[in-house]
């Protein structure tokens, strides 16, 4: 579940129709990137910080989707080269992110590996990350002139403060929620429900206000969480109605 709620937006490209007067549009394929690319996610002070079920680090590990993955120290950009060269073998190109994006989303990383190769950029840097080809980091002792563009800025926000904080809480708490009623689940109340983001309802299922769902949870069909519910680690079964309950792993607390 988790993939799909930060890869929800689909990249769309228009392609005009030879018999319709006005253009189509038809999905973009972006299968290559995630065999292709290999991600380096530098960490920082606040990647272990937890927001909705997740850390900062982890959120960015999500937006990488299936990408092969290496968690490294932070440098700083004129060390970069010296420390991207042992991973400069096996893959087409080399994704730097900060481990403290946790906004990213999958899309946004696609489009911005789709612009570095249809371009055939050598090295370009993103609002908090860069990207490189393998064979430019291998040949080059320097560094020179990389293009800079600016994709989806307030996806690469770094969280540093508690102001940011609580605005990326408040953004994934969102995109979860908007996930499960895309998904045909009833939130009354929205902004009164907090739900992990490994927590798994089905379809038709109704959640009251003042509700707060959390680790690998699963509510099953027809169920009926009225108000007043902390709920953990939990199986709900199919059409159970639940009121003011607290329970862990199935047990009242």
């Amino acid at each position: 579940m988790l993939e799909e709620i930060v890869v929800k937006e689909k990249i769309e490209v228009e392609e005009e129709s030879s018999i319709l007067p006005k253009s189509i549009v038809s999905a973009k394929s972006y299968d290559w990137v995630e065999e292709e690319t290999l991600a380096l996610i530098m960490k920082r002070p606040l990647s272990n910080l937890s927001l909705c079920g997740k850390s900062l680090i982890e959120w960015v590990k999500l937006a990488c989707g299936k990408m092969q993955k290496v968690v490294i120290d932070f440098v700083s950009e004129e060390d970069l080269l010296s420390v991207l060269k042992p991973y400069a073998d096996g893959k087409k190109y080399l994704l730097v992110l900060y481990g403290d994006t946790p906004l990213l989303q999958k899309g946004t990383i696609a489009e911005a590996l789709d612009y570095f190769a249809t371009k055939n950029l050598s090295a370009m840097v993103l609002p908090k990350g860069y990207i490189f080809s393998a064979s430019y980091i291998k040949s080059t002792d320097v560094i020179f002139s990389p293009v800079r563009k600016n994709f989806a800025p307030d996806e690469f926000l770094q969280v540093v403060s508690p102001k940011e904080i609580s605005y990326a809480f408040e953004i994934l708490s969102q995109r979860i929620r908007d996930y499960h009623k895309n998904s045909g689940v009833v939130l009354l109340g929205e902004h009164s429900i907090f739900i992990d983001a490994d927590v798994e309802i089905e379809a038709g299922v109704i959640i009251e206000p003042m509700n707060v769902l959390k680790g690998s949870t699963v509510i099953e069909e027809e169920c009926h969480l009225k108000s007043g519910n902390i709920i953990v680690d939990t199986l709900v079964k199919k059409g159970s109605t639940v009121f003011g309950k607290h329970l862990v792993e199935g047990k009242e607390v």
